[in-house]
């Protein structure tokens, strides 16, 4: 899988981001997303929060590079915090490798069938937050700091709640 700061570098020297970024020059990178299984191509979905427009501009890095339309920010708060590269001391497969082994140690039961990878920086820090999509119908939620490698929370949440 080829890691976050490779794909931002590879993003950085593209034409169509350059001219994007020349014409945004508010926007501030948010996240990267990679979700990795089997059946889905690993490509990051890196993205930018323009306060302007109160919207993110994400671009596909993979065999090619483009930029999605711009989306809603799913967040409570006024503004969405910026996310710091100089704090990603650990990469994402270093993040999944602890994650897998928490999963293995605490979460065996629930097998994993997709995994969804963020580099976001949350209330909680800047994390590696990582989601598993379980055979059980339950998600596992891990956030990991993305400077320390230290897990700081994990969650087993159900999908389907049956109310009565």
């Amino acid at each position: 899988m080829k890691q976050f700061k490779e794909a931002l570098e590879t993003l950085s020297k593209n034409k169509e981001y350059c001219k994007w970024k020349k014409e945004n020059k508010n926007s501030y990178l948010t996240h990267g997303f990679i979700m990795a299984s089997e059946d889905v191509t690993r490509e990051w979905q890196i993205g930018f929060y323009n306060p302007e427009h109160k919207k993110i501009a994400a671009f596909t890095v993979g065999k090619k590079i483009y930029m999605n339309p711009e989306s809603d920010v799913f967040t409570d708060k006024k503004t969405v915090s910026e996310l710091d590269v100089d704090k990603i001391k650990i990469n994402a497969d270093e993040a999944l490798e602890t994650a897998d082994k928490l999963q293995k140690e605490k979460y065996s039961a629930h097998t994993p069938l997709k995994k969804i990878i963020i580099i976001q920086n949350l209330d909680v820090g800047q994390v590696w937050n990582i989601t598993y999509v379980t055979g059980s119908f339950k998600t596992l939620n891990i956030k990991i700091n993305s400077s320390t490698g230290k897990v700081i929370t994990d969650e087993l949440i159900d999908i389907f709640k049956v109310e009565k």
